[in-house]
């Protein structure tokens, strides 16, 4: 979960700390590694103290060692990754993960074509024939998937070009992400990030209107339309978009993430449907499969779903010698100051970690504090939100302010659980990175957990069911109940 700019610094300080991707023995032996991923972790990983207890210390030593017989054996690099992150499962933590040190490869391409140009080379270059190629849309963006040029000296088949996007780092005609033909109508896919770096992930048809790329979620294809798609709905066809429509003058409002638009955008949906949605007798707020992202994009619903402040728990750091290090790091240069300016212009807050180091350090004592939004507004007067096994990170802090409003009745399924640690550091280790959460949620954690099973809904919907039409006409009946009352 991004949490707000301090995360964001510390992710860019991590760019300038990466070293160069090396395959030398010393520094990429398995074994090795293995045992600086498991000192990084139990040092430093926030949670750990959460995860391996007394209870379960010799489940832990015991997958540790398993672990460690297979990294002893192993000399292959991606093998090597594959053991480094079977020996994460332990935490059941989403917020941990192993990347390959280096350089991020950032890639820059434009394919001159816009939606015009590319039906028209659709229909006389006998496109149908293959499924892949048209007009998708995931989210901000919709790109063109057309097949790679005879110009091009990449290595791929199909390349996913933007045609429009709310993402201001993307433009049209730059290209979204390169697709390579593998077995059983899968894809390696070369994504390319909000910072055009590049990511390697798996692709595969579900079907001839969905494109599902692992660990990021689905594409749809808007054009041509296909047989599967003329009988859904509206809210099923643009499932994977922010948008704000009705069922039965109902205002019905979808985020499926909370990354890839700004909060203006999601603002701006709001207050031109504002009127509808203050005067509807409840709303819905569908975050299924919202992965999280930034919680400042998420304040704009607030004022809509808040019926006075809420108190939410005082987050916390987990004060390790390198967590500290890279934690003043990253709130110096958050002031543009250097670690050496800092400590004597904000003296107080400087010593204040340092005098704590070794310790789960929690600024305010207090184990709440009071969140107010700006504004509030009456109307609706209920809303219902969604959530399923997909809402997580940041989706599920919405949830977890959101349900502390008197207007808001959750259904569906539990969040993912990805909550309890935040704040993400990276740590080179050679030739991997791993990554951790240096904070906490709350103080009482041990006591009242988020993570790994989530967020329970107040109405449980089972999956296969239809959650949206039973969600509404359990409201109705709990909306005129209440006027009996």
């Amino acid at each position: 979960m991004k949490k707000n700019l301090f995360l964001k610094t510390i992710m860019a300080l991590s760019v300038w700390t990466i070293s160069m991707y090396s395959l030398q023995a010393q520094d990429c032996e398995c074994k090795s590694v293995f045992e600086k991923a498991v000192k990084a972790y139990e040092e430093n990983y926030s949670l750990f103290m959460y995860k391996v207890t007394d209870e379960n210390r010799t489940l832990y030593n015991a997958h540790k060692a398993a672990i460690r017989d297979k990294a002893d054996k192993t000399v292959d690099l991606n093998d090597c990754k594959t053991i480094l992150e079977q020996y994460l499962t332990f935490f059941r933590d989403g917020h941990t993960y192993i990347i390959a040190s280096g350089q991020k490869e950032v890639y820059n391409e434009n394919i001159n074509i816009n939606e015009k140009q590319f039906k028209n080379t659709y229909k006389a270059n006998n496109y149908n024939l293959n499924p892949i190629f048209g007009i998708w849309k995931s989210g901000s963006y919709t790109v063109a998937i057309v097949p790679n040029t005879s110009e091009s000296d990449r290595s791929r088949d199909y390349v996913g070009v933007i045609l429009s996007s709310d993402n201001p780092n993307w433009e049209q005609t730059e290209v979204k992400f390169e697709l390579t033909l593998g077995t059983g109508g899968t894809y390696e896919c070369n994504y390319l990030m909000s910072d055009h770096s590049i990511s390697k992930f798996t692709a595969k048809l579900i079907n001839k209107s969905s494109l599902k790329v692992e660990g990021l979620g689905e594409w749809k294809k808007v054009w041509p339309e296909v047989k599967q798609q003329q009988s859904k709905n509206k809210i099923q066809s643009k499932f994977n978009e922010f948008h704000l429509t009705y069922i039965d003058n109902i205002p019905y409002l979808r985020l499926p993430d909370f990354y890839s638009v700004e909060p203006s955008f999601l603002d701006s949906l709001l207050q031109s449907n504002h009127n509808k949605i203050i005067n509807s007798d409840f709303m819905i707020v569908d975050v299924r499969g919202n992965s999280g992202g930034n919680d400042g994009t998420y304040f704009p619903v607030l004022p809509y779903v808040l019926n006075g402040p809420i108190e939410l728990p005082v987050n916390g750091f987990w004060l390790s010698e390198y967590n500290t290090e890279m934690i003043i790091a990253a709130m110096a240069a958050n002031q543009g100051l250097s670690v050496e300016e800092y400590a004597v212009q904000e003296k107080k807050t400087y010593e204040s970690f340092i005098s704590n180091k070794g310790t789960a350090y929690f600024k305010n004592p207090n184990k709440h504090w009071t969140f107010q939004a700006d504004t509030l507004y009456e109307g609706p007067k209920k809303v219902i939100i969604l959530t399923d096994e997909g809402t997580a990170s940041s989706g599920e802090t919405f949830v977890y302010r959101a349900n502390k409003s008197e207007k808001v009745v959750v259904y569906g399924q539990n969040t993912a659980g990805v909550v309890d640690g935040f704040n993400g550091i990276y740590q080179d280790i050679g030739c991997f990175q791993v990554v951790f959460p240096s904070s906490f949620r709350a103080t009482d954690i041990k006591e009242n957990p988020i993570d790994p099973y989530g967020i329970a809904p107040d109405v449980y919907v089972n999956e296969k069911d239809d959650v949206l039409s039973y969600a509404i006409e359990h409201m109705k009946h709990l909306i005129e109940s209440e006027k009996i009352e």
